[in-house]
């Protein structure tokens, strides 16, 4: 635990137990929305991103023959997963740039385009391993439809497979 975290919490121990000794109603409510706030800000919300590698292949016929714009974002805040999960790849790329600037430490992402036939291996250090309260990727297709799935796999590390008009993700076997 690193010293700033053990200094708050030492110092939200003391404030409960001096609270609870004095038995004072309003000095415990107001202690204890201390405390609330320092276990808030010591807390690490979401799962550790922990990928050896991403494999992104696309088909030789992918994207209708055409190259694919993909960006894995990963989700750093729970305020901006209920926004992603409702957006489709379109406005994705639209108004990834707005959002970037509106909500800065919400999310990150990484990008490429890949062309039929290509097939890219991105190490797992590329991303990092911040905690993640959830991944998505994202392909501008030139096909109707939301071209948006979330990674449930954040371990190990994942294969994105583009084809003609849609794409999947799944976990890299034997990894």
């Amino acid at each position: 635990m690193n010293p700033m975290k053990r200094r708050i919490l030492l110092a939200a121990g003391f404030a409960a137990t001096s609270a609870a000794l004095t038995g004072c109603g309003s000095v415990t409510g107001a202690i204890k929305g201390v405390v609330d706030k320092a276990l808030n800000f010591v807390t690490i919300k979401g799962t550790p991103l922990d990928w050896k590698e991403v494999v992104i292949a696309a088909s030789e016929g992918a994207n209708l023959n055409s190259p694919v714009a993909l960006d894995v974002v990963l989700v750093l805040d729970e305020s901006a997963l209920e926004k992603l999960t409702a957006l489709p790849a379109a406005k994705w790329f639209g108004a990834r740039s707005d959002l970037l600037r509106t909500f800065p430490k919400t999310f990150s992402f990484k990008s490429w385009e890949v062309a039929p036939g290509q097939t890219l291996r991105v190490p797992g250090e590329a991303f990092g391993s911040p905690s993640v309260v959830g991944v998505f990727v994202f392909a501008d297709y030139l096909t109707p439809g939301e071209h948006r799935m979330r990674v449930e796999q954040l371990q190990d590390g994942i294969i994105i497979e583009l084809g003609a008009r849609d794409f999947t993700v799944a976990p890299i076997k034997g990894a």
